[in-house]
């Protein structure tokens, strides 16, 4: 029940236009990932693993961007570990439990990565492409004003992802 009120309380209706455009981009990655299917260039798996990375990649932005609430000016933190510094300083536990978070909000698309690229993802890979993304998570909160921009978020996010390859590989592959 806690999970689901956090949901319902930080995370307002998309909207029409967020479903539009959600169902819009969907249909357009379904029929790319058919003609790849109908061609033998990907597997069953791999478009069904494509197919799910985009609705986990959506969600993500959706939760972290899009359906937040504008704040008057962008907020940022530019101070790389800050946020383990004042961990360790100050006993601040709310910032390691976010940490924690932060890790495992990208080790899903990790672990589909090697699914939907058909081969084992290599750490450094997944590592980049976790940095990708959580900087472009981070870029669209600075420029909307509707969070903190912080390298740790990029820092944390990037290692749940390259853990997520890393399994991944490991277990499916």
């Amino acid at each position: 029940m806690y999970i689901y009120e956090i949901v319902i309380r930080y995370n307002s209706n998309w909207g029409a236009v967020g479903y539009g455009c959600f169902l819009l981009l969907l249909g357009i990655i379904v029929c790319f990932v058919a003609q790849l299917h109908r061609y033998r260039k990907a597997s069953f798996f791999q478009c069904l693993a494509c197919i799910m990375l985009f609705i986990y990649a959506w969600t993500v932005l959706e939760s972290t961007v899009f359906t937040r609430s504008p704040q008057a000016n962008p907020q940022y933190e530019l101070r790389i570990f800050w946020s383990w510094k004042v961990i360790f300083r100050y006993h601040v536990w709310k910032l390691l439990k976010e940490n924690i978070l932060n890790c495992l909000l990208l080790m899903p698309c990790g672990c589909l990565l090697p699914i939907a690229m058909g081969k084992k993802i290599v750490w450094k890979r997944g590592l980049m492409i976790g940095v990708i993304f959580s900087m472009i998570i981070e870029l669209l909160q600075l420029i909307t004003c509707r969070g903190l921009f912080e390298f740790d978020d990029i820092i944390h996010n990037g290692i749940g992802c390259m853990m997520g390859a890393v399994l991944g590989s490991w277990c499916w592959l």
